[in-house]
């Protein structure tokens, strides 16, 4: 009785093994089929995509432009060297526009018509404007308290208009007081009227100035 429950055993186990084989080949070749078929459904999308990209780009390619190598401009046609006689010259363009830019500046035109050539000075010498200068030019200079003077002092013993620096044609310098209230100085010598040279000491109300020649 074992004898032959063991023989059964053995039958089924080689009967189960040749059922499950069979399942196994079944499978792998409907795998395949399935493979196959997917293939040519994704063939047949990507062929259809490619030509309607091929309508809308027109069906041609994008010609390169002519005598150049590899769609670089810059490799013209041979013979085509800068300064050749087929080469386009850029160097007549860069003179004009060159040109273009450049412009004769007159000088002149920036000089101001009511330029007065500076021919000496006037420094202060004590009080709050110490050190302070003041260019006299050809003709009048008037000294006072008033912002319109050419020699604008702070003094208090200053008068609006005091004193004027004159520098005639023949290059001399004279100091005339414009009857002011306190007076007008040259080297402490009080004056209406003097003619003055280089380095001369000025007083003007309480103020010192030390006046230099240009000549």
């Amino acid at each position: 009785m074992f004898v032959i429950d063991f023989f059964k055993g053995l039958l089924r186990s080689r009967i189960e093994g040749v059922e499950i084989g069979a399942k196994g080949k079944a499978y792998n070749i409907r795998a395949k089929a399935q493979s196959r078929a997917s293939s040519k459904f994704n063939g047949a999308i990507d062929g259809g995509v490619n030509k309607v990209k091929g309508a809308g780009k027109g069906g041609q390619k994008k010609a390169k432009p002519e005598g150049s190598k590899m769609g670089f401009p810059w490799f013209g046609k041979k013979g085509d060297k800068p300064g050749s006689a087929t080469a386009p010259s850029t160097r007549d363009g860069d003179e004009a526009e060159a040109e273009a830019k450049t412009q004769a500046i007159n000088i002149g035109q920036f000089e101001d018509a009511n330029f007065k050539p500076c021919v000496g000075w006037v420094v202060v010498m004590n009080g709050v404007q110490k050190g302070r200068d003041f260019r006299l030019v050809a003709g009048r200079n008037r000294i006072g308290t008033d912002a319109d003077m050419e020699v604008v002092l702070t003094d208090p013993y200053v008068s609006s208009h005091h004193a004027t620096i004159v520098y005639d044609n023949e290059g001399v310098y004279r100091l005339s007081d414009a009857g002011s209230t306190n007076g007008s100085r040259v080297n402490g010598k009080k004056v209406e009227q003097a003619q003055i040279v280089d380095n001369d000491g000025l007083t003007i109300g309480h103020t010192d100035l030390r006046f230099k020649a240009l000549d």
